[in-house]
């Protein structure tokens, strides 16, 4: 433990600290910790993906379809990089490293969340050392930190390799700035590594915006005397965050994902973020049902309506502390705070009333005030310090059993949609993600059902419909399909998606007058609807119209470079359009994505010999020979 005080406090607050201090070089609790952590997580190591956005991170991104330079680049491209809305290239770049070195394997994915929190619980460990937390404390609260059953979403969960990757810069951005601030004559250093290690963490997810204001805290904590200097030495983080902030909210804006599908109020949504605020803080004390998703209810619940007396008492605690120099109190109650003030679903409307995922890094607060309180117990009733820590080993060990029950809930899609369908049986989002995920595998009759239960559930309708209408359109029930499709759009929506799954419907039928229209509508929905224009282009195709067909193959080669199908298909495009010269760079592109197939080099014969080469076009059909 650093031996240096952090500044004045209360006589009380200084007589708290343990006789037991954190020896220098003495890691051994640290390891114990470290240890005790990788347990209480280790058995989701086995766990897969699941259906909710691992899809589009990983296997569906078509940036980690091929390992190259210019995919590279294209996960830090904003336009081609954000998915569903979030520019974290960092995350989605640790998913490219990973597939390249072990291909798409869950275990490797879920190890390196695993060892990405381990990383944050060595930063928590070693900031309470330097924040002069004595012995117990520092133990107490890291482990917590480690074990905590609300830190499940973001560590057994794929996607949010966000959550583990922003918060491991982010404490380590928090450890070097107090090391600036006890090291003076190397201050600018420490001050440089902040700064770089905030930039890498607001890549990583937006929720970093809120570092200044916890560094603005624990200047509090240090004693550090308000002053011009204190605000302009941050100036250029808050700069950062205002940046980073306002893209942020424009790349949600892009994706609709700020739009609010309640009929909240504002006042309504007021009591929205005061609700969350306390159960987030309840949570912390024992977690009761978790569940991956707390979906909004056409009344608010009555909770709700109580929770600005929860918010004013916790206020009102603040202050008392405040006031009698209670700093621990204080600065635990800031840090909770300026951490999840802007993920409390005020003005956003986001996917429901709170997730467990937000609180990974703004419990860091509570678990601060937790662990120097029980030091203060132990240090003032040193009689009683063997029941004091049988108690904490108690609470401990169900966390850690709590932690490992929750670990199971990630396993698949289907355990994951039925903990939450069980959890909110009254929501659609559970039945149509299970109903899904039965699809996927091939329980078709399963996914039906539980599609139809979904419908009567939705608000917005189209969504299950859509969802539905897919089984049939893949069983060849066009009928079917196309009633389900139509019904989405009775319901007046907005995705793109189901315009163009109607437009293939009417393609199927053979009724191609009424599909042009909805692969239009789809494009006019989302310009980056690749699917749209695949499906266009075979419109045109079909009607000879080639230029226009040639149009949105090379839109849609923009959106996935990687489709060698297309390629091939632009290649027999500019063959019909008289290119043959342009035709043959096309098809060169697709047999160097996809070698083994012989229709594109039989195709390449054939452009070999308009264009007056013989010998070429020779080998090219004996190679397309060979692989029939």
């Amino acid at each position: 433990m650093a031996k240096k005080q952090t500044g004045k406090s209360s006589k009380k607050q200084g007589k708290a600290k343990s006789t037991v201090a954190v020896e220098k070089k003495n890691y051994l609790p640290l390891f114990i910790i470290l240890g005790v952590t990788f347990l209480a997580f280790a058995n989701a190591i086995s766990n897969g993906f699941v259906n909710w956005d691992d899809p589009v991170n990983l296997y569906e991104n078509p940036n980690l379809e091929r390992i190259n330079m210019e995919n590279l680049i294209r996960i830090f491209n904003p336009e081609t990089g954000t998915i569903l809305g979030n520019y974290n290239p960092l995350p989605i770049f640790t998913f490219f490293l990973e597939k390249a070195f072990f291909g798409l394997n869950p275990k490797v994915f879920h190890f390196n969340n695993i060892l990405l929190h381990l990383v944050c619980v060595f930063f928590v460990y070693k900031i309470l050392d330097k924040m002069c937390m004595p012995f117990w404390g520092v133990v107490f609260a890291t482990l917590m930190f480690g074990i905590h059953p609300m830190r499940v979403e973001s560590v057994a969960w794929i996607t949010e390799r966000k959550d583990v990757l922003f918060a491991a810069f982010y404490f380590a951005a928090i450890y070097t700035w107090i090391k600036a601030q006890l090291h003076k004559e190397e201050s600018r250093k420490w001050k440089t590594w902040t700064l770089v290690l905030f930039v890498l963490s607001l890549f990583s997810k937006i929720q970093a915006v809120s570092l200044p204001l916890s560094l603005l805290a624990l200047d509090y904590w240090m004693n550090r005397e308000i002053s011009f200097k204190l605000i302009t030495e941050k100036i250029p983080h808050f700069a950062l965050s205002l940046v980073f902030g306002l893209a942020g909210v424009y790349f949600l804006g892009q994706e609709s994902s700020l739009e609010d599908a309640t009929d909240y109020t504002f006042l309504e949504r007021l009591l929205v973020g005061a609700y969350s605020y306390c159960v987030y803080i309840a949570k912390w004390v024992f977690p009761y049902q978790m569940s991956p998703l707390y979906p909004y209810k056409a009344d608010l619940p009555v909770g709700a309506y109580i929770a600005p007396l929860g918010v004013l008492a916790v206020l009102g605690a603040g202050v008392w502390a405040w006031m009698k120099n209670e700093k621990a109190l204080v600065f635990g109650l800031a840090f909770f705070t300026f951490n999840i003030m802007f993920l409390l679903q005020v003005l956003g409307a986001g996917q429901g009333l709170m997730a467990d995922r937000f609180s990974y890094v703004a419990y860091f607060g509570l678990f601060f005030i937790g662990g120097w309180y029980l030091s203060k117990l132990i240090h003032f009733k040193p009689a009683q310090q063997t029941i004091f820590l049988g108690l904490a080993g108690v609470y401990s060990l169900v966390f850690i059993f709590m932690t490992y029950q929750q670990n199971k809930i990630w396993e698949n899609g289907g355990t994951l949609w039925s903990h939450a369908m069980e959890c909110s049986p009254e929501a659609y989002t559970p039945y149509q993600n299970l109903g899904k995920y039965y699809q996927s595998i091939g329980q078709v009759e399963q996914a039906k059902s539980l599609l139809v239960k979904s419908i009567e559930l939705s608000r917005e309708k189209d969504i299950p419909y859509n969802s539905r209408g897919k089984i049939f359109f893949d069983q060849g029930q066009l009928d079917s399909a196309l009633f389900h499709f139509n019904k989405a759009v009775e319901f007046g929506t907005s995705i793109s998606e189901i315009y163009v799954n109607r437009g293939a419907t009417y393609a199927r039928i053979g009724n191609l007058d009424a599909a042009l229209p909805d692969f239009n509508k789809a494009l006019e929905l989302d310009a980056n609807n690749g699917q749209a224009y695949l499906m266009r282009s075979l419109f045109y195709f079909t009607r000879k119209e080639y230029a226009l067909a040639s149009k949105d193959h090379l839109a849609y080669l923009k959106i996935d470079p990687y489709d060698a199908d297309v390629w091939y298909e632009e290649g027999l495009t500019q063959k019909l359009l008289g290119k043959p010269t342009e035709a043959l760079q096309y098809l060169n592109k697709a047999i160097e994505l996809d070698p083994g197939a012989g229709l594109f080099y039989a195709e390449r014969a054939r452009v070999h010999q308009l264009l007056g080469q013989p010998d070429k076009a020779r080998s090219d059909q004996l190679r397309a020979d060979q692989l029939k």
